[in-house]
């Protein structure tokens, strides 16, 4: 009986400290519900607590796992214990294995250039040049080994074209183009031109969508009124001609297939071949030369008379437009400027210590500025070409030579060269060049002009006028003239000097290009001073004088 009373006392007494910890906490738990809202309408939610045993701790461990857990602190498990907390430990950075070692010097040329660049782009330029001069000296060329090895996908070259560009027709081929991606036919240039024929002009689209276009009454002209049309253009001015053939395909077929137009335009007198002076037909002074002198020996058979090109010069199949833009020409709706630079050293201050010595950079122009008459003029001044291209007109010369302070009938300021145009004018008055062109014509030379003629096969001397004047033609040096040669003779220092210039007629631009300006370049050959009284010739040596280049003024008219 007495272990059934001994429990039977045991569970009382847990009974009571279950009692008395309950009795314990009534207030806090009062307080909780006075903070939890309730609601009478809704019934509340049940809480999620979290489980009170995770199912991991019902798995079975192995035996040995449980024999090495059971085991008091023994040596094995101490030995794991370090080993498994070895690998938590912090080392020193010396002792990391990812520390960066150090770098390795380069050896060949190109990992010298390739430090080089890298040392550039972060700003080391001394270590960048050292490394620069390192590859050079290792090999010349290792500039180009850096490109092919970083650049060379960049620039690797197409492969060839087994149709080239300059075939007649470009037809794709089944033995090289695969079906699914054939390729264009390639036209030339003659082609397309051609292709144009039938094609008509299209008036201009209306402004709003579904309107009625506007009339376009160029559009019923007949062929022959339209060529007309374009053939007065092309005289009036070739270069709006030219930009017609951007307005439509038809006036690009006519235009560039039109051989009649551009022959009219290449032997005309206003831009063609007429307006050229193959000889001397006026003196210095702008007057025409109709007599012939006595003490003169040569004789007619013998002496050179090169006549106007013609269209017998040229053969039936000539195409007049080529003939147009690569034949030697003077240009007369601008001028020819040559601008010089050069330095030279300047004197010491002589009365103040300096540290160096200045330099002195020289700047001067030269204008020629042509008429189709066969006079030119000649000016060689400071002035820049803003201040001076406006005021080289042969009226403004004539008013400055005749010392007149008042305009007479004929006007000064008119700066067209065509004889037609200036005839128009010739009863207008106006007023008198301005201080400032006075300045700078003062200064200007007459002058005349003349072009080797086209026909000449080979170069050979040139017969100056200089026998009219009874010079001497042994000490005459007579330059060898070519086709496209120019030969210019102008008013000298004084009235005993005369200047005689040599120069060609070249196109700037590449070579290669099919739309370079033609005739837009004055190449220097010679440049000489004669002296009428001694018949003496000087040399001017051209060592810092530069070419001439054509720019255009609007205001020298057409």
């Amino acid at each position: 009986m007495a272990e059934p009373v001994a429990a039977l006392e045991q569970f009382r007494q847990q009974w009571r400290e279950e009692v008395s910890a309950r009795n314990r906490k009534p207030e806090k738990t009062s307080s909780n519900q006075k903070a939890r809202r309730t609601s009478d309408s809704r019934p509340e939610r049940p809480i999620n607590r979290p489980p009170t045993r995770h199912p991991v701790a019902d798995i079975k461990q192995d035996d040995s796992d449980h024999h090495s857990d059971a085991e008091p602190a023994g040596g094995s498990n101490t030995a794991a214990i370090q080993q498994r907390t070895e690998s938590l430990k912090i080392h020193d950075a010396d002792d990391d294995e990812f520390t960066p070692t150090p770098k390795r010097e380069p050896q060949s040329a190109l990992e010298h250039f390739e430090h080089a660049v890298e040392r550039e782009s972060q700003g080391k330029l001394g270590d960048s040049l050292a490394h620069y001069r390192k590859a050079y000296k290792l090999d010349a060329k290792v500039d180009q080994s850096y490109k092919n090895k970083h650049f060379a996908a960049a620039w690797k070259s197409k492969p060839s074209d087994p149709n080239p560009s300059n075939a007649a027709v470009t037809v794709p081929s089944t033995a090289h183009h695969s079906l699914e991606d054939p390729k264009r036919v390639t036209l030339t240039f003659d082609q397309l031109i051609n292709s144009f024929a039938n094609s008509s002009i299209e008036g201009a689209s209306p402004i709003i969508a579904g309107d009625r276009p506007a009339p376009c009454g160029i559009k019923k002209l007949p062929t022959e009124v339209l060529l007309e049309l374009l053939r007065h253009v092309a005289v009036r001015d070739p270069a709006i001609y030219m930009r017609l053939s951007l307005v439509c395909r038809k006036l690009a077929y006519h235009i560039v297939t039109d051989n009649s137009i551009w022959k009219r335009v290449a032997l005309g007198p206003e831009f063609g071949l007429a307006s050229q002076q193959y000889d001397f037909n006026t003196d210095l002074q702008g007057r025409e030369v109709i007599f012939q002198d006595l003490a003169e020996d040569v004789d007619e058979d013998e002496r050179p008379s090169p006549g106007l090109v013609t269209e017998l010069s040229f053969p039936k199949d000539t195409v007049w437009r080529d003939v147009f833009h690569n034949y030697p020409r003077i240009r007369f709706t601008g001028i020819y400027i040559s601008t010089v630079n050069y330095t030279r050293p300047g004197g010491a201050s002589a009365t103040a210590h300096t540290w160096n010595n200045p330099i002195h950079i020289v700047t001067y122009y030269r204008y020629l500025r042509f008429f189709r008459d066969g006079t030119c003029i000649s000016l060689l001044t400071t002035n820049e070409p803003i201040e001076v291209v406006h005021h080289l007109t042969a009226e403004n010369l004539n008013f400055v030579r005749s010392g007149k302070k008042e305009a007479s009938g004929h006007p000064l300021n008119f700066t067209s060269s065509a004889p037609a145009l200036l005839r128009d004018s010739a009863t207008s008055s106006s007023a008198a060049p301005p201080p400032s062109a006075r300045d700078v014509m003062k200064h200007a030379l007459r002058g005349r002009w003349r072009l080797c003629h086209p026909s000449l096969d080979g170069p050979t001397p040139t017969t100056d006028a200089s026998a009219n004047n009874h010079q001497n033609t042994q000490s005459n040096p007579k330059p060898t003239m070519s086709p496209g040669d120019l030969h210019i003779e102008t008013e000298g220092a004084g009235p005993r000097y005369m200047y005689t210039m040599h120069l060609s007629l070249k196109n700037a631009g590449s070579v290669r290009s099919k739309h370079t300006a033609k005739n837009n370049k004055l190449v220097w050959k010679g440049f000489w001073s004669f002296n009428v009284l001694t018949s003496d010739w000087a040399e001017f040596h051209l060592r810092n004088d530069k070419p001439f280049f054509f720019s255009r003024v609007k205001g020298y008219g057409l």
